[in-house]
């Protein structure tokens, strides 16, 4: 189980569009959606894993085996378009994004729809 961002948030990350990390860093959004192969490799080098679903208030941290763990069990539910209504009646999806802090620590970012 990840670790609930929603009580981490720093307000002055958050007046800057940042999310906090569990490691009390601060990230933001680097450029647009991660293919998956960059997500393959930002999580086999040991970066931390965000899973974001706003609908179900899911907003968790993942690090070390774990995010390695739910990378591969979300993995093939990544994609790099808006899910289609048929695709969301079927399951979750997620966006991919690469998010760092002031000192380019990277967190893969994902974004989901449900």
């Amino acid at each position: 189980m990840g670790t609930d961002l929603s009580q981490c948030q720093r307000p002055e990350h958050r007046d800057q569009g940042k999310v906090t990390g569990a490691d009390g860093r601060g990230y933001t959004r680097r450029g647009t959606k991660a293919k998956r192969n960059v997500a393959d490799e930002l999580v086999n080098a040991g970066a931390p894993l965000v899973l974001e679903m706003y609908s179900t208030g899911q907003f968790e941290w993942f690090d070390g085996d774990e995010a390695k763990r739910t990378w591969e069990a979300v993995r093939p539910h990544v994609i790099s378009t808006e899910p289609t209504h048929k695709q969301l009646d079927k399951h979750e999806w997620w966006n991919a994004g690469v998010w760092e802090d002031g000192t380019g620590v990277q967190v893969l970012y994902l974004t989901g729809f449900c």
